[in-house]
């Protein structure tokens, strides 16, 4: 039986996502870069400091030129309502505003396509899931931890692993970068940046990234990244008796064949079995 692997026969995975775009994500942008590591940030783009106006307190957004500090590789920006407004307490034309004006001026800043999201104050429910599908998006964040290295069962519901200040981020790293495991497994942190600088704990996420950047058997990547390859390897298609597999993505999917990792490339055919 196939299991699928992250890119490159990998098990593990690690990615950040932080919300609000506020001042204090330039300073977690450049700890992130120095170290290689992936992530994604949720920005409400109508709502930021005016251009001259003195930071003054840790909650404060970016103003919209030091929004640009996002444009690096490997940093997604997503959606997080135009407004930050709670998507279960307003009508269904201001939901569906609050997810397009945020992702047309994401898109216009950024020039890519947005395909990402986390709920402001973690609120959803079923009218909020099926909006942002209409809306094209693929995964929405919520702020219920899962306390797993479990891949996500759905994206428009996606839980994190946990959140930055969680006693249990320590043992949860260990256990991503333990002996391999038969399961894949992925460390999802999330928070906001102000956090760090109200409780004065910095020091938490330079040590969190220190342990885990710079290794060869973790996969660290956005969330779009990770979301849109567990999709397309959810597309693969299967022949009658198993034997066979397609792939009619335009990702090259990774799997786990008699013990040994294998790809298959888009638009190829490759054996799912041998005796």
């Amino acid at each position: 039986m196939l299991k699928t692997l992250f890119p490159n026969g990998l098990k593990k995975a690690f990615t950040l996502s932080y919300d609000d775009g506020c001042y204090d994500d330039i300073r977690l942008l450049g700890m992130m870069s120095s170290r290689g590591i992936r992530g994604t940030f949720n920005i409400s783009s109508g709502i930021t400091r005016p251009e001259g106006q003195e930071f003054i307190g840790a909650w404060e957004r970016m103003t919209p030129s030091e929004l640009e500090n996002y444009d690096r590789e490997g940093i997604e920006v997503a959606v997080h309502g135009v407004r930050h407004r709670d998507f279960t307490k307003i009508s269904e034309s201001e939901l569906i505003y609050e997810i397009m004006a945020d992702k047309s001026a994401i898109e216009r800043r950024f020039s890519r396509v947005i395909r990402g999201a986390a709920y402001p104050y973690g609120s959803f429910d079923d009218r909020s899931v099926e909006a942002l599908r209409r809306c094209g998006i693929k995964y929405c964040r919520t702020v219920w931890s899962d306390d797993s290295l479990k891949m996500p069962a759905d994206w428009l519901r996606l839980r994190p692993s946990c959140h930055h200040s969680d006693p249990k981020l320590g043992e949860m790293t260990e256990r991503l970068l333990g002996e391999d495991e038969p399961e894949r497994r992925m460390l999802y942190v999330w928070g906001h940046t102000p956090e760090f600088r109200r409780d004065s704990n910095w020091e938490l996420m330079e040590r969190l990234l220190d342990r885990v950047a710079g290794r060869k058997d973790v996969w660290y990547a956005t969330n779009i990244e990770i979301c849109e390859y567990e999709l397309a390897a959810r597309a693969l298609e299967y022949s009658a008796d198993g034997g066979y597999v397609f792939n009619p993505t335009s990702l090259e999917i990774w799997l786990e064949r008699n013990g040994e990792p294998m790809s298959v490339k888009p638009n190829e055919t490759a054996e799912a079995w041998r005796e």
